[in-house]
């Protein structure tokens, strides 16, 4: 599985490129508060030859502490390693991220991760932890930038305007039919009191082996834009757009995705700032 996207993006054929875009399409500032650096999850894209992208073509840092994925874990079973393809003018670029099974054809993740005008994104699923084939080729549907709105308390310094939350949605070249999606929050004001997220991050030239961590809660807005305290670990780099579920009676649901973390040593950090999905997608999965 070393290379298991090697050459892979030779697959990916280039049509037209219009693309459906409710909100206009979304800028990734990078900046500083007085306490904290808000460092974006995903990795930066890499200028690399045709013939060597593969996903996790530089090394990269993922979700330190934690658990490995287990096979019969929802979340590690809809969980998936992204890798999206764009040609800027001076070659092709690769970025790589998380994201997350909502829909037999739909993929959720962070629009940041799919910035700019894609040529298409390749999609791995996981066997516990591990990658397995076929990678799956995918393209964006529609991008959604939440209403931070306010924070109902100061737990955590930071300047909501000055975020980048953001959220995108890709649709499977074909529908997945042996695995099972997640469906989505649908009320953004009820904030769990316990979450969990998944990343994959990147290894060496592979993509990497999937991890999940708990996460508490420490503050929240009007609108359900999260912090939370990662417990036992840190979310790093890879693991943007990676999937934060709550579990009720019904099973697990998707609350939103990460979308960047509060840290003074980039780029990893034990502060993770959720997305909230349930703003944008009012049902149990986007048809």
């Amino acid at each position: 599985m070393s290379h298991i996207f090697e050459a892979c993006v030779l697959r990916i054929s280039i049509p037209s490129r219009a693309v459906a875009r409710p909100h206009a399409r979304l800028s990734v500032p990078r900046f500083a508060t007085p306490h904290l650096a808000i460092a974006y999850l995903a990795i930066p894209y890499l200028a690399l030859p045709l013939l060597a992208l593969a996903l996790g073509a530089a090394p990269a840092a993922a979700i330190e502490g934690g658990a490995a994925g287990r096979a019969g874990d929802a979340l590690a079973q809809a969980t998936v390693g992204l890798g999206t393809v764009t040609d800027p003018g001076d070659g092709l670029h690769l970025s790589r991220c998380t994201g997350v099974l909502i829909a037999p054809d739909l993929i959720l993740t962070a629009a940041h991760c799919v910035n700019g005008d894609p040529l298409g994104s390749l999609v791995v699923f996981f066997r516990g932890s591990e990658p397995v084939k076929p990678v799956r080729t995918a393209r964006v549907t529609a991008r959604y930038s939440p209403d931070p709105g306010q924070m109902t308390s100061n737990v955590v310094d930071v300047d909501l305007n000055a975020l980048s939350l953001d959220l995108a949605v890709l649709r499977l070249a074909e529908p997945v039919r042996d695995r099972v999606p997640v469906p989505l929050a649908t009320d953004p004001s009820r904030v769990p009191r316990s979450l969990r997220v998944a990343g994959t991050g990147v290894s060496g030239r592979t993509v990497g082996r999937l991890r999940t961590v708990g996460l508490t809660p420490v503050a929240a807005s009007s609108t359900g834009l999260t912090v939370a305290r990662v417990n036992g670990g840190r979310v790093c780099f890879g693991d943007s757009g990676g999937p934060v579920v709550g579990q009720d009676r019904r099973g697990l649901f998707v609350w939103g995705v990460a979308s960047a973390v509060l840290s003074r040593q980039a780029p990893c950090g034990n502060l993770v700032v959720i997305a909230p999905a349930a703003q944008v997608f009012t049902s149990p999965g986007m048809r």
